[in-house]
């Protein structure tokens, strides 16, 4: 077998390998799909009715359906839930890099003829892939919930929907990876993964809006890659019911709407739409691999220097 082929055999089987140790993992993989459920039936309980307000005082006492009206802020909160599940997620998949190397499971693996970027290329390939599948679950249900309350999206949303939870997953997985290669330790593993999916669900005004933090705060999510895929999401999900709900309406009340929920968002001054949104968001998953690819290059050449 050639060098070539061994690898390829070795990234395929490393990354089957850790795909299957998370799934029978049947306590992570509840936990994993929980979080982001978790979050639903919090806006539901406690944020939907303040949404809802905000979203009448919007329309200035024109009239309008109510049905409509919990569809629009229902589409804006679970828009919330897939877009934080895809990092919340990606962040919880990486305990099986950190269990390797507690475990000296993964040294074992780097004595192996294999290259060590094709391992890494596994433990990517296998977040990925966990991400992936148990946010379209979560993408599943939040679309059974859409039907039952109130459904406004047409073909065409329900394949964007799924195209962006591949590009976010994407982006999680890679940003996770870089956060968490050099961590050792599931406690520290842990603290982290709690740390930074609290605190970019509020950057990413995946709880929120955008448009009531403070301008400092607003400039800085603007630096986070999830708000941009939490835009898109939020123009899947609730467009529909936003037309519906505005459709007698004068176009200043669906602007108004569009801007106090973000659907369209305020970039340093200029107002952008799904399109734009869209757009920043390709270019920071290419910065990101951009980032990902620098590191291993100069980690394999400070290997290289200290032999």
């Amino acid at each position: 077998m050639t060098n070539t082929k061994l690898n390829a055999v070795a990234f395929f089987n490393l990354t089957l390998r850790g795909f299957r140790i998370f799934i029978r993992d049947r306590a992570g993989v509840f936990f994993s799909l929980l979080a982001p459920l978790i979050i639903l039936m919090l806006y539901l309980l406690f944020l939907g009715d303040t949404q809802l307000d905000s979203a009448s005082s919007a329309l200035n006492g024109l009239q309008y359906d109510e049905k409509v009206l919990k569809a629009f802020v229902n589409g804006w909160m679970i828009s919330g839930v897939v877009s934080v599940s895809c990092i919340t997620v990606s962040f919880a998949a990486q305990s099986v890099m950190i269990s390797d190397r507690y475990r000296g499971t993964r040294s074992d693996v780097l004595m192996s003829p294999v290259k060590r970027r094709y391992i890494t290329a596994a433990y990517f390939a296998c977040n990925y892939l966990i991400t992936l599948a148990i946010v379209l679950v979560v993408l599943i249900v939040c679309f059974v919930y859409i039907a039952l309350t109130g459904w406004y999206m047409t073909v065409g949303d329900v394949f964007a929907a799924a195209g962006m939870v591949a590009l976010s997953a994407l982006s999680a997985s890679m940003i996770s990876t870089l956060i968490c290669t050099p961590i050792r330790s599931d406690n520290v593993h842990s603290a982290v993964t709690g740390i930074l999916s609290a605190a970019i669900g509020f950057l990413m005004g995946a709880y929120m809006p955008v448009s009531i933090f403070p301008e400092a705060v607003q400039y800085i999510v603007m630096l986070v890659p999830g708000t941009y895929s939490a835009g898109v999401f939020r123009n899947i999900f609730a467009n529909g019911a936003l037309k519906e709900l505005c459709k007698d309406a004068p176009v200043q009340v669906e602007t108004a709407l569009r801007e106090a929920f973000t659907l369209d968002m305020n970039f340093f001054g200029r107002t952008i739409g799904a399109e734009w949104m869209a757009g920043i968001f390709a270019i920071t998953i290419a910065l990101v691999g951009l980032i990902a690819l620098s590191v291993i290059l100069v980690t394999m050449l400070m290997r290289r220097a200290r032999r």
